[in-house]
C-alpha cells in the first residue's frame, strides 16, 4: 500500500512538471553527445545561450504568450523590436547632443519604449474597432515598422561606440569569474558574465508577467477570453479594453527586446529583429499555449524560450546551415503540438 501511494506521489508531480521541460533537457543531452560534454556544457556556452535568450526571443515571447492566450497572434513584435532599437541607436549617436550623455541615454530609452507603447496600442485600437483578423493588422503593422527603421537607418548601419552604460544594459554583469583554457600551446584566460545585467531585466519581467497573470483581474480576463470568448463577454469582462492592454504590452515587451539587442550588438540596423516574432510564437507553443487561447503561463513560455535558444545554439555549434535549422525548428514544433494534442485527447 505504501509503494502504491509512493508511486502515485511521484506521477502526481511528473504531471506537474510541464512536457517542455523534459524536452529541454533531452536536447541538451543530445547536443551534449554530438559535441562533447565538455565543449557543449562549459560555463562560456551556457551563458551565452541565456544571454541569447534575454537579448532575443526571452523577453520577446512574453508578447506572443499574451496574444495567444488572448486568442490572437502578434506578428509585429520582430518590427516593432527593430524600430525601437533603431530609433535609441539613433539618438545615441546623435552628435553634438544638446544634452548630457545619461539624459541622452534616458531619452533614448523613452523614445523606444513610448514608440513600442504607440505601435502596440495601433494593433489593439485597431483590432478593437474592427473585425479584421489580428494577424492581419500585425503584419500592417511590423511593415510599417519596417519601413520607418530602414528610413531612420537611411540604408545603412548605426553604430553606437562611446556609451559605457548603455553597452552596460546588454552587455554588462553584475558578477563575473574567470575561466582558464588551453588552445594548444598558449594558456587563455577570459571573463564571464554570471549575473548578466540583461538576464536579470529578462527575469524580473518573468517574475512580474507571472504575478500579473495569477493576481490581478487583468490575468484572470486574459484567461477567461482565451478560454471561452463569449463566454467571457457575457460575465462583463470588457474584452475589447483586455485585448487592447494585451497588445500594448506587447508593443513594450519587444521595444525592451530593441533596446537589449542594440546594446549587446552596439549597433542597429533594420534587419535587427525582423522575423524574431515567428521564434516567439514558437517559444510561446512549445511552453504549452495552445492558439486556441486560455493556456499556458509566463514560467513555461521561458522554458520554450530557452529551448529555441538552445535548439539555436546547438545548431550553430554542430555548422548547420541557417535554411536547415529553420526546418529542424519547425520539425520539434510540430512534434510537440502533436504530442500535446494527444495528451489533450487521453
Amino acid at each position: 500500500m505504501n509503494a502504491k501511494s509512493g508511486r502515485r506521489r511521484v506521477q502526481a508531480v511528473l504531471k506537474r512538471v510541464p512536457m517542455t521541460l523534459f524536452l529541454l533537457l533531452g536536447i541538451i543531452l543530445v547536443f551534449s553527445l554530438l559535441t562533447g560534454p565538455a565543449k557543449y556544457l562549459k560555463l562560456s556556452n551556457v551563458m551565452n545561450v541565456i544571454n541569447q535568450c534575454a537579448s532575443g526571443v526571452g523577453i520577446l515571447a512574453l508578447g506572443s504568450f499574451l496574444a495567444i492566450c488572448s486568442t490572437g497572434v502578434d506578428l509585429s513584435l520582430g518590427g516593432i523590436a527593430s524600430l525601437s532599437g533603431m530609433l535609441t541607436a539613433k539618438l545615441l549617436s546623435w552628435a553634438p547632443a544638446p544634452i548630457g550623455p545619461a539624459l541622452l541615454l534616458v531619452l533614448a530609452i523613452f523614445v523606444a519604449l513610448a514608440a513600442g507603447a504607440v505601435m502596440g496600442s495601433l494593433n489593439g485600437l485597431i483590432l478593437s474597432r474592427t473585425n479584421i483578423p489580428s494577424f492581419i493588422i500585425t503584419l500592417g503593422v511590423s511593415k510599417i515598422c519596417e519601413t520607418l527603421s530602414r528610413v531612420i537607418a537611411g540604408g545603412t548601419t548605426i553604430r553606437v561606440n562611446g556609451h559605457a552604460a548603455f553597452e552596460f544594459i546588454g552587455s554588462g554583469s553584475l558578477l563575473s569569474v574567470q575561466q582558464t583554457t588551453m588552445k594548444g600551446a598558449r594558456v587563455i584566460t577570459r571573463s564571464i558574465g554570471i549575473l548578466p545585467v540583461s538576464v536579470l531585466i529578462m527575469l524580473a519581467l518573468y517574475v512580474l508577467f507571472s504575478l500579473l497573470m495569477r493576481r490581478t483581474p487583468f490575468g484572470t480576463y486574459v484567461y477567461a477570453i482565451g478560454g471561452n470568448y463569449e463566454a467571457a463577454e457575457l460575465s462583463g469582462i470588457d474584452t475589447t479594453r483586455t485585448r487592447f492592454r494585451v497588445f500594448l504590452l506587447g508593443g513594450l515587451l519587444a521595444a525592451v527586446t530593441g533596446i537589449i539587442m542594440t546594446s549587446r550588438l552596439t549597433a542597429a540596423s533594420a534587419a535587427n529583429g525582423l522575423g524574431m516574432e515567428f521564434d516567439g510564437i514558437a517559444a510561446a507553443v512549445v511552453g504549452g499555449a495552445a492558439m486556441t487561447g486560455g493556456r499556458s503561463t509566463p514560467w513555461r513560455t521561458f522554458i520554450g524560450a530557452l529551448t529555441i535558444s538552445v535548439l539555436r545554439n546547438g545548431f550553430s555549434m554542430i555548422e548547420m546551415l541557417p535554411a536547415m535549422q529553420m526546418i529542424a525548428i519547425g520539425l520539434v514544433l510540430i512534434i510537440v503540438v502533436a504530442i500535446d494534442a494527444a495528451r489533450n485527447r487521453r
